[in-house]
């Protein structure tokens, strides 16, 4: 990757109402610094013969003779050496294998934090606070770790950074959709619809159209706060390099850590988020076909009627069951005329009141309406037989494809992902079961997020897009600060911090269970 070739126009030199003869000095000077910047970049030039040049360019720029040019040499001395240290900086990167396209936001924000007024105010002593730095994020850093040279005082510094403690490279910010906050509202409020009665029906002309109805409630989530500090000597405070280690390495990993654990598992109580596993509705997939949907009890059957000459029975519950789904099966009781209901028969649903199944035949009135119930489950239960991983991967993944939210993804933890991946048949042969795509690895289709917070043997799944979102009510913030225990000891503290809200619109659409557990409840038993 090449670097941009620099020309006159990049300088954007201060010639208005000059002479020609004083214009045309000037641009031969800025030609000479455009060649020393570019014999630079083509590593021609060393740092220090970039110096020696330019402090000769500067020297031109003084011996030039002329009263009115006295202000042009203010005015652009500045830029001399401005340029001087953008020419020593860029054959630093260079020397390190960096390209200006490799500096991203988050080195930008920081050398501008390192770079300006008040943090240099703050390092000599002329104020107790830095004040505070805004918009850090660690989306896209480049490792810096490996990437410099130099020295630490009076220390020879070897250019690798060692520590026993690893960085995730993941958190669940980057697997939630993350939107940024309004900071005039502290709390989020949406709505949440939590009863269905979707009862369309075909009529005469002059009939009566049937009543359908919708309930829905407000929820509120509201700012939770999350940050940490450390104590750092002011002798390492003056070193660059150790400053960017401990911003890019330390700090930010330790909020997000923090905040992982929150999203994933926090019990809502004091400052804490309420994390997904905990929300009322999140369940895990092998509970959900093993358990009952929905149950009815005595008189929850209002009315059996025929359908197709009666080849096929309607079923018209008293009371909506808007949590049934085509394709589930049902299983009645207590029925004294049509009894071939007792055994149990895939639906398909017609609205939230009335369900058809085909190719049970209507025997006639039924006598025992008010002592029918009735038990639905989810087809998937003890549905396939021997399923390997990729099969207990692709029910959960059917399991939880409903109304608008579908799984986009699986949170395994990498031992978990291992594990399937090394899956064979029973010749030895690797099933193939994980696939790689674009640097991803997939399961049935969709991806796997190889992350360290989910044990393994479990699983996370669901719709990370629309079931929630992480808001940014305030970024995660770096400020310095010093008091008198803090001058006493010669040190200053780096405080990191952030403010977000997490709302779960959709716990429903989140199962979070056991791989082998899951494999049981779907297999077939042995005939």
């Amino acid at each position: 990757m090449s670097l941009k070739k620099f020309t006159v126009s990049d300088f954007n030199l201060k010639t208005d109402h000059l002479p020609t003869e004083q214009k045309s000095f000037m641009e031969n000077i800025a030609g000479m610094m455009c060649d020393v910047m570019n014999k630079s970049l083509e590593g021609m030039l060393s740092p220090s013969e970039v110096t020696e040049k330019f402090a000769e360019v500067n020297n031109l720029l003084k011996a030039y003779d002329g009263e009115k040019f006295t202000q042009l040499i203010k005015d652009n001395e500045t830029l001399v050496e401005q340029v001087k240290n953008l020419g020593e900086s860029i054959e630093k990167m260079k020397q390190k294998g960096l390209s200006m396209e490799t500096i991203n936001k988050f080195d930008e924000k920081l050398n501008e934090m390192l770079d300006s007024e008040k943090f240099a105010d703050f390092v000599s002593g002329k104020t107790r606070k830095s004040g505070s730095f805004d918009g850090f994020s660690l989306k896209d850093v480049v490792s810096m770790t490996d990437n410099y040279t130099g020295e630490l005082l009076i220390t020879q510094q070897q250019k690798r950074v060692v520590s026993q403690v690893s960085n995730k490279p993941l958190h669940m910010r980057d697997v939630l959709t993350t939107i940024q906050g309004d900071p005039a509202f502290p709390q989020l409020a949406y709505a949440q619809v939590y009863d269905f009665d979707r009862n369309a029906r075909y009529v005469t002309e002059n009939g009566r159209l049937p009543e359908s109805s919708i309930k829905v409630k407000e929820q509120q989530t509201g700012t939770k706060r999350l940050g940490t500090h450390i104590r750092i000597s002011r002798r390492m405070l003056k070193s660059r390099v150790y400053i960017r280690s401990y911003i890019l390495n330390m700090l930010p990993e330790a909020v997000w850590m923090a905040e992982d654990w929150n999203i994933l598992f926090g019990d809502g109580n004091g400052e804490n988020l309420l994390g997904i596993v905990n929300h009322t509705g999140v369940t895990s997939v092998e509970a959900i076909i093993s358990s009952a949907i929905v149950t009815g009890g005595a008189g929850s059957v209002k009315a059996v009627a025929g359908q197709n000459d009666n080849k096929d029975t309607i079923i018209e519950f008293a009371n909506p069951q808007d949590l049934i789904i085509d394709g589930m099966t049902i299983t009645f009781a207590n029925a004294a005329v049509n009894t071939d209901l007792s055994t149990a028969h895939p639906l398909v649903k017609i609205n939230d009141r009335q369900i058809l199944i085909e190719g049970v035949a209507y025997k006639g009135a039924e006598t025992a309406l008010a002592e029918m119930t009735f038990t639905v489950n989810n087809a998937a239960f003890k549905n396939i037989e021997e399923p390997n991983s990729e099969d207990v991967v692709k029910t959960a993944f059917a399991v939880m494809t409903y109304a608008q939210y579908y799984p986009n993804a699986i949170v395994l933890n990498p031992i978990t992902v291992n594990a399937i991946e090394s899956e064979k048949d029973t010749t030895g042969r690797n099933l193939g079961i994980v696939s790689m795509r674009n640097g991803m690895k997939y399961i049935a289709g969709r991806p796997v997020i190889e992350y360290q917070g989910i044990m393994p043997g479990k699983y996370l799944l669901g719709d990370f897009n629309q079931a929630s979102n992480l808001v940014d009510y305030s970024s995660l913030t770096l400020e310095w600060a010093e008091d008198v225990d803090t001058k006493l000891c010669n040190e200053v503290v780096l405080i990191a911090q952030e403010e977000v809200i997490f709302p779960v619109y959709m716990p429903w659409a989140y199962a979070y269970g056991n791989l082998a557990s899951l494999k049981t409840a779907i297999t077939k038993a042995k005939a």
